[in-house]
């Protein structure tokens, strides 16, 4: 049942369960349906949900226990699921900032794979405060229900532009006079020596390679986070979180 549940929804309608992430999409625009199962309708934290569903009129199925489970396919304790509908197909403009009194951060994906990490950098993305997130079309983890839930509500507040052709897209951000940055293990400046202000567009790369020869080319400045113990490198989404934060300083 789980399988053909995820089969009947496009690549923008997503799943996402748990009470906080649930909580955390409510507080968008995107949540189209709430689906709770009644052994837990009179919860606390899921009264509040359904208090805040019927604020904001939001579609609320209250199911039997045995049901929930066989249509989602969860593990005893999963209580809650929201449905949200992500438009992944803005363009470019939508994200770009025009106002020349306000900095902007936008945050480039190029091959990151696992949709774990990729969940994990995009609720990073969000709580830096960034203005949006581009994803590279090759080689990169498709957003699903998995990278929703690991965002832990956080893909319902940020604008996503999904399989792109980054390299375009970073020459194009270029025209808008965006400073474009990378972070790399074989970058030549320290990350603590951010320096920019003004519109910065940062690229982090794969859990593997880093980022594309080509894209690393295009970049204004690469940038690594030094290494103190005996471990070689950091895991991207941790890299990549320590980066945008710095940048927000």
């Amino acid at each position: 049942m789980k399988k053909d549940y995820k089969k009947k929804y496009k690549d923008s309608e997503l799943i996402i369960h748990g009470i906080n992430p649930v909580s955390e999409a409510l507080s968008s625009n995107k949540t189209t349906h709430i689906y709770i199962s009644e052994n837990f309708s009179k919860n606390k934290r899921i009264l509040e949900i359904i208090n805040k569903a019927k604020k904001n009129n939001i579609h609320l199925d209250i199911i039997d226990n045995t049901l929930f489970k066989k249509k989602f396919g969860f593990n005893t304790g999963q209580t809650v699921v929201a449905q949200i509908h992500l438009n992944l197909n803005s363009d470019i403009e939508d994200i770009i900032n025009f106002e020349s009194n306000k900095d902007s951060n936008l945050l480039i994906i190029d091959k990151v794979q696992d949709p774990r990490n990729l969940g994990a950098i995009i609720r990073s993305a969000e709580s830096a405060g960034f203005d949006g997130i581009i994803i590279a079309n090759k080689n990169s983890a498709k957003i699903n229900n998995t990278v929703a839930e690991i965002s832990s509500g956080a893909i319902s507040h940020i604008p996503i532009i999904d399989n792109q052709n980054i390299n375009q897209l970073i020459k194009k951000l270029k025209t808008y006079n965006y400073w474009i940055v990378g972070l790399d293990m074989d970058g030549d400046k320290e990350y603590k020596n951010y320096d920019f202000t003004g519109n910065v567009a940062l690229v982090i790369g794969s859990e593997g390679s880093g980022i594309s020869k080509l894209t690393k080319s295009l970049c204004d400045q690469i940038y690594k986070i030094s290494m103190y113990g005996k471990t070689e490198s950091l895991n991207v989404s941790v890299a990549a979180g320590i980066m945008m934060f710095e940048m927000k300083k």
